[in-house]
């Protein structure tokens, strides 16, 4: 090994011990950033068109945070006011009926309805002898009341991780606004690759987040509405609770609100309510589902080309890596990886064949 060679090495090692490091510094906050990254993403050309009107970077980015503030987490915190209250409501509901015994009365109502009982009727003996011992319904129902309050507490303990996290994402929003297009070009010059396939691949990556963020929430929003509103009209209690966490529930591959609106088809069914839960079923089955199988797939699938297959386990492995970020990271990932064997394909196995 010659000199030249020696000092390569050296420097290279080097650059991974500090990479290495830096991402140990970075990495508690790796999420808020990646966030922040995203709404920058999405809202850049706002951010342009500000800065055309004040040609001042400084006041432009706060200008814009302050847009995405209004735009996104204002409404954000008005609706998590209400659910807060409907939570509590929601908990205060479910400790009166352990206390006052209705929460047994109603378990042991909903084992002997109908429904439940023709289910059990197809259920292996073994599995149907154990779900008929006395007290199983109730002690079923407890147990489902106790995940509730313990995961409602949860939630009241995290607030101050949420808070930290949210000012994270907003004062890097900002940052990103005012030097994302330095901060971007300086990310390009170190690519060693020609310029058009460094084009192709920054184009395919905000292509595929822009679309994956416009896709998800728009179906997100027109689903929650949807189910909200029919829960609201079927007087199905907790509406707005329930329609919010249809819209949260979206975000879940195959599935979808169907987690929230089925259980709430089968409530109504269990209650005696034939009809409304008809009514609820054809409407999830046709109105929120239809919503889900065509809106998303127009944004997403339209614009970034990917095939629906891969974009499905994009997503759903996307969460299991990486969280709930995951669903943004999957799909942009899977965009990149196209546009790099589509720079393969063109460069070297045309080339070569």
């Amino acid at each position: 090994m010659n000199r030249e060679h020696l000092f390569a090495a050296f420097f290279f090692i080097v650059l991974i011990f500090l990479l290495y490091q830096v991402y140990r510094v970075f990495a508690p906050f790796l999420a808020p950033v990646a966030w922040a990254a995203i709404l920058a993403l999405v809202f850049y050309p706002v951010y342009r068109g500000v800065l055309v009107r004040v040609p001042n970077a400084n006041v432009a980015s706060l200008l814009t945070t302050a847009i995405v503030y209004l735009i996104v987490v204002l409404p954000a915190l008005a609706i998590s006011g209400v659910l807060v209250t409907q939570a509590r409501d929601f908990y205060s509901f479910l400790q009166d009926q352990l206390h006052s015994g209705e929460l047994a009365r109603s378990a042991e109502s909903v084992r002997q309805s109908r429904v439940v009982r023709l289910a059990m009727s197809a259920m292996p003996r073994q599995l149907r002898a154990s779900l008929e011992g006395p007290g199983v319904a109730l002690e079923g129902a407890q147990a489902a009341t106790q995940y509730l309050v313990l995961s409602l507490g949860g939630v009241a303990l995290n607030v101050f991780n949420f808070l930290m996290d949210f000012f994270i994402t907003m004062f890097t929003l900002f940052f990103f606004f005012r030097d994302g297009q330095t901060m971007y070009r300086g990310f390009r010059q170190l690519l060693p690759m020609e310029r058009q396939h460094k084009d192709l691949i920054f184009r395919r990556l905000y292509d595929t987040l822009s679309a994956v963020v416009q896709g998800m929430m728009a179906t997100a929003l027109v689903q929650g509405v949807l189910c909200g509103a029919a829960f609201w009209a079927l007087d199905v209690p907790f509406s707005l609770l329930l329609g919010f966490a249809a819209a949260l529930a979206s975000f879940v591959p195959f599935f979808g609100a169907a987690l929230v609106w089925l259980p709430c088809v089968a409530y109504l069914m269990v209650m005696g309510l034939w009809v409304r839960s008809v009514v609820l079923l054809a409407w999830g089955s046709l109105a929120v589902s239809t919503v889900d199988n065509l809106l998303r797939p127009m944004i997403i699938g339209d614009r970034t080309k990917i095939p629906t297959i891969f974009l499905f386990f994009g997503i759903l492995g996307g969460v299991q890596a990486y969280g709930v970020i995951g669903l943004f990271l999957g799909p942009a990932l899977i965009g990149m990886l196209i546009a790099v064997l589509r720079i393969y394909r063109d460069e070297y196995a045309a080339g070569g064949a």
